[in-house]
This record gives structure tokens, sequence and C-alpha cells, in this order.
């Protein structure tokens, strides 16, 4: 015989996890305890359960294993809803448990608002951004429940799956030879059209192959890649698979996109053939029109979700499997012959477009935000964990002119693009990585949303470098509404109310070191400073005032106020139009 709460700490140490994430609360009275009590659990106290949760999400996404938050009821349950929100759409493995009400204060069926105590109907609203989600009303049921909640997690399209268990059920006895089982249904089969594919592919002149997060969820990106190598096909990556290659690699032709880099858009519309594989082609990635999106090309996607691939206009062959399915029978494919002149053509573009150019190294009115990257990532080594803040131009910017190395490992919550996400993500992303030194870029007014695991940090002596750009405001929202309202501003830097602390005087509270640096000059000299050693570091970094995300894809107003949005290969700043030509020669139109 065995507590319910126990035997949920027993079924997470035999499906092989660490760590629990948590903070305690009476709802969840008896699930505390028992993860207390279990010596093979670590329990990570945090301060928030936004934070819990997004660290959750970290951990799941780095090791394509579950990562387990455990809540209580109510504001417990609630505060972790948007990193849940945030592990759906990244298709991340998530197992959150919460604590309720006993079964009998429930108010189901009773249409009042609320019944017992910090009672809320949590499962009614994760619905929609978990796998599965359900209150177990029956202690007999708990072994099914958590069966069948870590195959939802683990199998097809992953995600975040929820378990809601009352007080009376957390504490009841059971007898665990009695407990019902979840059988999984069976393997799906999947119709591959391989002979079409291998003819496209052996008839191609410029093919193009596109790695997305289902192939690294899958287990299946290296041996895809490995594939482009023997076939001499270029490869384009996307937010989620940056890290697949290294920045050298001569095949690595980065990633497309509204803010992607110049050089792989153009690569994307000369193609004749894009193979895409596991990614869902989000509108970031094709410019919002997804029928522009390679419009010379035939298109051959790849996805284990139907509807991702129903969403997108203009795909030749759908192709509704696991990535790691179809990679297993490509690799069946004879290698083909180089292309040496489309091999030629991207290369070329890829050295006459830098990100880094010698306006962003002269800079004299602050850290330019390009330059920092390029710096940062020249004295970065091949076994450090880096992690872009979620949103604004700390992610756009480290993705855009990243200079990736073979071994180095680079995650956000980029999907819902959430401030707030850099520090508990850094949490757990070096937990995930058994201590690696982890690096965190992050924006002055995001971090503050979270800063309260700067304790979390201190406490678990994590190796967290993070590097604070200090513009003194929201410099996305800055931008975007000098550029749609007439430079009116409200909300985003202290002349329209917005505040921010000094975060270097925040960190000394926590007992962590500081830096603080404010020209390009003194950059090299500092990064190497806050490198050095394993302890945590905060290092403000004063940022330009004047940085603008270039190249981007442009939305234009038109005069009846209509905002249009520009195809991949138009990037502001423009190029001259003999320059676009020549760079758009394979082109049709």
């Amino acid at each position: 015989m065995v507590r319910v709460a126990d035997y949920v700490m027993s079924f997470l140490v035999k499906q092989g996890v660490r760590y629990v994430f948590f903070l305690p609360g009476g709802g969840a009275i008896h699930l505390n305890d028992a993860l207390g009590r279990n010596e093979k659990l670590k329990h990570v106290s945090f301060l928030h359960e936004q934070a819990l949760g997004i660290a959750s999400e970290a951990y799941g996404q780095h090791l394509n294993f579950p990562g387990v938050g455990l809540v209580t009821s109510g504001p417990g349950s609630t505060n972790a809803i948007t990193a849940v929100a945030a592990g759906y759409l990244d298709s991340t493995p998530m197992f959150l448990l919460s604590g309720q009400a006993k079964r009998s204060d429930l108010k189901i069926g009773t249409g009042v608002r609320q019944m017992g105590s910090q009672e809320v109907d949590i499962v009614s609203m994760v619905s929609c951004i978990t796998k599965y989600a359900v209150t177990v009303m029956e202690p007999e049921k708990i072994r099914y429940h958590l069966e069948r909640a870590w195959y939802e997690a683990t199998s097809g399209r992953m995600g975040p799956v929820w378990l809601d268990i009352p007080l009376d059920v957390q504490g009841a006895i059971v007898d665990e030879e009695t407990l019902e089982s979840f059988i999984p249904p069976e393997e799906k089969k999947y119709a591959l059209p391989m002979a079409e594919i291998i003819s496209l592919l052996q008839k191609a002149e410029r093919p193009l192959l596109l790695i997305g997060n289902g192939a690294k969820l899958s287990g299946c990106a290296d041996r895809l890649s490995s594939w482009a190598e023997r076939n001499h096909i270029p490869m384009l990556l996307t937010w989620k698979t940056v890290d697949l290659l290294g920045y050298d690699h001569p095949l690595n032709f980065g990633a497309p996109g509204i803010m992607g880099t110049r050089y792989a858009n153009f690569i994307v519309q000369n193609a004749d053939l894009i193979l895409v594989v596991g990614s869902r082609l989000d509108p970031s990635l094709t410019a919002f029109h997804s029928e522009d999106f390679g419009r010379n090309a035939k298109k051959i996607m790849v996805d284990i979700d139907e509807a991702e691939i129903r969403k997108i206009k203009g795909i030749d062959i759908p192709v509704i499997a696991s990535a790691d399915v179809f990679v297993r029978e490509l690799d069946s494919l004879q290698a083909m012959p180089p292309r040496t002149e489309w091999l030629d053509f991207c290369r070329e573009l890829k050295v006459r477009y830098p990100v880094i150019d010698d306006e962003a190294r002269n800079r004299k009115d602050g850290v330019d935000l390009y330059y920092f990257t390029d710096e940062l990532f020249r004295q970065l080594l091949p076994t450090d964990v880096i992690v872009p803040e979620s949103s604004g131009a700390a992610g756009e910017v480290t993705y855009q002119g990243i200079l990736i190395k073979k071994g180095q490992k680079v995650k956000n919550a980029a999907a819902l693009g959430s401030m707030g996400f850099g520090l508990p993500y850094s949490i757990g992303a070096c937990l995930a990585n058994d201590g690696r030194r982890t690096v965190l870029i992050n924006g002055d007014g995001a971090f503050q949303m979270n800063i309260q695991e700067l304790e979390t940090m201190t406490r678990l002596r994590l190796p967290v470098k993070m590097f604070i750009w200090d513009n003194n405001g929201y410099a996305s929202i800055i931008n975007t509404q000098r550029n749609m309202f007439n430079g009116f501003l409200v909300g985003s830097e202290p002349g329209s109310g917005l505040t921010l602390p000094d975060v270097c005087a925040q960190a000394r509270s926590y007992g962590i070191r500081t830096l603080e640096v404010a020209d390009n000059a003194s950059l090299p000299a500092a990064i190497a400073e806050v490198l050095e050693g394993n302890d945590a570091v905060i290092c403000k970094v004063k940022v330009t005032s004047a940085h603008l995300t270039r190249p981007k894809v442009q939305s234009q107003r038109l005069p009846n106020g209509q905002m249009i949005s520009k195809p991949l290969e138009e990037m502001w700043p423009y190029l001259p139009e003999e320059e676009f030509k020549r760079n758009m020669r394979f082109a049709k139109g």
C-alpha cells in the first residue's frame, strides 16, 4: 500500500526524472511532502510559479525530456500558465503537477464560481495549451493518468501535460498491485511518397534543405545534416536549430526570416527545390505571405502535424510523418553530385553580406548590439550554453549575428516571445546541461520581470554570466511607437512613464559580482572578465540608443492606412536595383 503522492514521485523516478521545480503551497501539501522525502529526486525551490514553469520549459527543451514542475492550487497554478503556453508553442515536453481543493469542495456542477479554498478550474484553463490535462478524481486511476500523461508529453508532436490532484486524492492510500495501467496505441504508420521526392531531388539544380525543431525533437537532426553533407546540399536552420552546425560549416547558410540574414533569404528565393523537415514555417520565417516563400521552388514539407502543413500555401508535396521516419527513408537515396554553380552562389552571398559592419565596430555612442554579439561569440567556448531573452532585440540580434561554434547550445522560448523568460530559463538550461557555463543575454526591461530568481541562482551556485543591455526602457516598443505613431511614446521610457532600477545595485544585494561597460573599446576586456571563474556575474552593458535591427523585412503603410508585407528578399536597408537583380538571377519573378 502506498500514498498517492508517494506513488507520483516514485513514478517520476522510474521515468528518469532528476529535478522537480516547485514552490510549496497548502493545496499541494502531500505532493510537497512526498517530493521532499524522495531521496532520488532533487527539488529546486523557486520564488515564483511562472519562473519554475519557465525553468521546466528550458529543461525540457534542452533535453527533449519532460521538465517537471509542481505548483499549488489557485494562484499557484494560474501563475504557471504562461510558461506552459510557451512550451505548447515550442513543442516542448513538460510535466506539470498541481494541487487542488479536496473533491468534496470542488464547484463542479454547482454553478458557483468557487467552493474550495483557492479553487480554480485549472484544467479548463490549460486544456487548449496542453496535450493532456485532467483532474484526478479517483485515487485508483493515478497510474493510468501518470502513464497517459507521460506518453502524451513524449510522443508524436511533443508538448506539455498537466495533472491536477485534489488534496484528498494526494493523501489517499492505494494498492500498487491493482492500479489500472495505460496501454499506448499502436505506432502510427506513415505513407511516404519517396519515389516522387527522390525524383525531384535528382532533377533539382538548386536544392535547399531547411532543418526545423521537429528534426531535433525526433532525434534525427544530426543524421539529416550528414545526409545533406553527403549530397552537397546547402542547409538553412531556424532559431530552434541554429546550434546544429557551426557558423563556419561549408553548408551552413544561416536562418531565413523577417529578421534573418540577407544571404539566407536570397538563397531561399533562388532555390528550385526546398525540402523542409520539421519546421512549421511560421510567419516570422516566411514573411507573412507563405505563398511568396521560395516561390521559384518546388516545396516538400515534412511535419508530424498535418494542420501545420495545411496552413502553408504552395506546398507541392506534403509529407505527414515523424521526421525520424522520413529521414530513415531519405538515407537510402544514392549520393548525388555537387551542384557547383549553386554552391558557389550561396557561398558568395554569405561572404558578401555579413551581419556586422564597420559602422557597428566604430560606434562611439555606447556599445553596438551587433558588435557585442560578434565579440561575445568570438570569446565563448564550444561547451557554452547561450540563452538569448525570448523577446526584443536581445533575441533578434543574437540570432541574427550569431557566430555559433559546434557544441554550443542556444535556445529560448521564441514562439511565445514573452518578456521575463531569460533569468529562469537560464537556470533550467544550466541544470539541464549539468552546470555548464551558461550565458544570458537580456534587455534591462525584461530582466525585471523575474529578477527575484537571482536568489535561486545564488542558492544553487550556478555559473550563469548575465549581460544586461541597458537602454533605459523597452527599445523594441520605442522603435515601433516611433515608426507607427509619428514618434509618440507611451510607457516605454522615462519620458513616457517607465522607470527601471539600477540592475547592478540589485545584483549586489544578492551577493552577485557586477561589472559595467559603456563603449565598444572597453567591451572585449569586460567580456573576458565576466567569463572568468565559476560564479554568477551581472554585466550592465550601456548600449547605443540609436540601435536599429537590420537587415529586416519591413511592412509598408499605404496611403489608406493599410499595412502590406514585403517578400523575404526585400530587406531594409534596400539594395541598389542592379545589385538586387544580380542576387536574384536564378529567380523567375
